[in-house]
Parts: structure tokens; C-alpha cells; sequence
């Protein structure tokens, strides 16, 4: 009975590598999420510091997510991020307009992609590892039940 309950306990406090990467993603995620409110200076001040900032953030930030999405084997979440904005970014780079407002969109839609990506991401993550927590509970209880 006691080996049991200390195996029950073991196997609800061990942690894969996919929780963990996914548990780091979702902590700075919580801040790539709410940066989007940084944008709201634009009210004030010019738009283009505002846009360089979070443009720098989104470059700067990519690398990391990647990485734990491929450490957590999240493979679509890759491709889905490729297709959503890196994609509208490559073509952006290779599209000359004409015209002022239509330029302006397709310069920020990647950036806009980029910051909804964190925040689906964000909340997938949330509701995955919660299933996961649940999961372990229900194994470690059916073990002390056992």
C-alpha cells in the first residue's frame, strides 16, 4: 500500500520534456500576449517606433518558440507558424505597391499574424497542459485506489 502511494506520487510529479518546454513557452507567451497593448501607444506616439519595437520583438521572440515547439514535438504548431507568418512576411518582402494603405497592411499582417499566433498558441498550450495535470491525477488516483 505504502509502495504504491509513493509510486502514485512519483508518477504525478514526473515531468516530460514536452510539459516542460510547453510550461516555459506558456510563461513567456503570458507576455507576448499582452504586448499587443503596447501597440495602443500608437494613439500618442508615431506609429513607426511603436511597429520597430514590436517588429524586434517578434523577431527576437520566433526563435525561442520554435524551439520549444520542436523540443515539445508540436510539429503543426511549426508549419502552422511558417504558413501564418513567416510566409506573409517572405512575400511582403518580394510584393512592390503602389498603393500607401494596401503597402502599409501587408507590412503589418505578419506582425498581426504573428501576435493572434501567440495568443491561440498561448491558450492551446493553457488547455493542453491542463488535460495533461488531469490525466496524471486520474492515473495516480486509480493507482492509490489499486
Amino acid at each position: 500500500m505504502i509502495y504504491s502511494n509513493m509510486e502514485a506520487d512519483i508518477l504525478a510529479n514526473a515531468v516530460t520534456e514536452e510539459e516542460y518546454s510547453l510550461s516555459q513557452l506558456q510563461q513567456r507567451l503570458q507576455y507576448a500576449k499582452h504586448s499587443w497593448s503596447f501597440g495602443a501607444i500608437i494613439l500618442w506616439l508615431p506609429y513607426v517606433p511603436v511597429f520597430m519595437i514590436l517588429k524586434i520583438l517578434a523577431i527576437v521572440f520566433t526563435p525561442y518558440v520554435l524551439w520549444h515547439l520542436f523540443k515539445a514535438k508540436w510539429y503543426k504548431s511549426v508549419v502552422v507558424f511558417g504558413a501564418v507568418v513567416v510566409l506573409p512576411y517572405v512575400i511582403y518582402q518580394f510584393i512592390q505597391v503602389e498603393n500607401n494603405i494596401l503597402g502599409f497592411l501587408l507590412k503589418v499582417l505578419p506582425l498581426l499574424t504573428f501576435y493572434l499566433f501567440a495568443y491561440i498558441l498561448s491558450y492551446m498550450i493553457g488547455e493542453h497542459l491542463s488535460e495533461i495535470k488531469t490525466l496524471k491525477r486520474w492515473k495516480r488516483d486509480e493507482k492509490i485506489r489499486n
